[in-house]
């Protein structure tokens, strides 16, 4: 073999081997939203959604989760409330993020409505929240 073909072939498996595991390694991870305030008494959940997750499995159910992406969902909810005129320091925000599938996170979805509901919160559903990734 050549030398220019060596040279080549060598180019070709590093950029192979640089780039090929992030494009990848992406998945559909299914999530939704929580934001609960005890002194109003009032939580609040978004639809479950689609947002880009890196792939690595956390359980059957779960993929791992990503800092940077619960921090993005968190951040965006929060406006959400405050363009609604809610103060979000009397929220506690927290993303629910990356089920594997879509029947997956709506079955937690309910649990967790249930749960919050059973313990005399009111429902608020955010069906109007659009997560921007």
């Amino acid at each position: 073999m050549s030398r220019i073909g060596l040279k080549s072939l060598i180019f070709v498996m590093l950029t192979v081997a640089v780039s090929a595991p992030s494009c990848w390694g992406t998945e559909n991870g299914y999530c939704y939203i929580v934001s609960y305030s005890d002194s109003t008494r009032t939580a609040y959940f978004t639809p479950v959604f689609v947002a880009p997750v890196s792939g690595e499995t956390f359980s059957k159910e779960e993929f791992v989760s990503e800092v940077s992406l619960i921090r993005k969902m968190q951040a965006q909810f929060q406006t959400y409330l405050t363009e609604k005129g809610l103060s979000t320091s009397d929220f506690v925000t927290s993303a629910r993020e990356a089920y594997r599938s879509q029947a997956i996170a709506d079955k937690r979805l309910a649990n967790e409505k249930s749960s919050f509901s059973s313990r005399g919160f009111t429902i608020k559903m955010a069906d109007d929240f659009v997560f921007k990734d």
